[in-house]
């Protein structure tokens, strides 16, 4: 009967233990907008929204980060061990620029973490089509962005709880 008493309590404490355990304590919502730069939109910067912690909750929830297409829109997916579409509901940080070298190119080099292998495909079929070459001027950075976007970022945003396709930013290159 003794050894009883332990495996019982076990059996009747370790399923609310197991539950849980991996259980996520944050909440996603999909997130999406435009960057534009000097009033232009720009191709190839990438976005990142940081969950901003607080003492009862320091670590809110993984990053969401995306890159911003021809015409500076981009679309958030968490950096997460099975990364998932949106961003962490709550304030977050934003940091915003360039990446080291222009989008296409990270969309052809597989080390990249930008690499985004369907995304490759839609722009080889472009090109065939195209014969070459493409149909649209893209207008990408020249330059890095000022500080005040990244390293020391003066941008926040509020992720609402049903998302948004509204997360827009009109930053200066000066």
């Amino acid at each position: 009967m003794r050894r009883l008493v332990p495996a019982l309590m076990l059996a009747v404490v370790s399923p609310g233990w197991l539950a849980g355990c991996g259980s996520e304590n944050f909440t996603l919502a999909p997130t999406s907008g435009r960057v534009t730069v000097d009033g232009q939109p720009v191709a190839g910067l990438r976005i990142a929204f940081e969950p901003i912690g607080s003492s009862e909750r320091p670590a809110p929830g993984p990053e969401a980060i995306g890159v911003t297409d021809g015409e500076g829109r981009f679309t958030l997916s968490t950096m997460s061990e099975s990364p998932r579409q949106g961003a962490v509901v709550g304030k977050c940080r934003v940091r915003i620029w360039t990446l080291p070298s222009n989008q296409e190119d990270a969309l052809f080099d597989d080390q990249n973490p930008a690499y985004n292998p369907v995304e490759e495909i839609k722009v080889l079929k472009q090109r065939i089509r195209s014969g070459g070459r493409s149909k649209t001027k893209v207008n990408r950075p020249t330059h890095a962005l000022p500080l005040r976007y990244n390293d020391n970022t003066e941008l926040s945003f509020e992720v609402p709880h049903g998302g948004t396709d509204k997360a827009d930013f009109q930053l200066s290159s000066k």
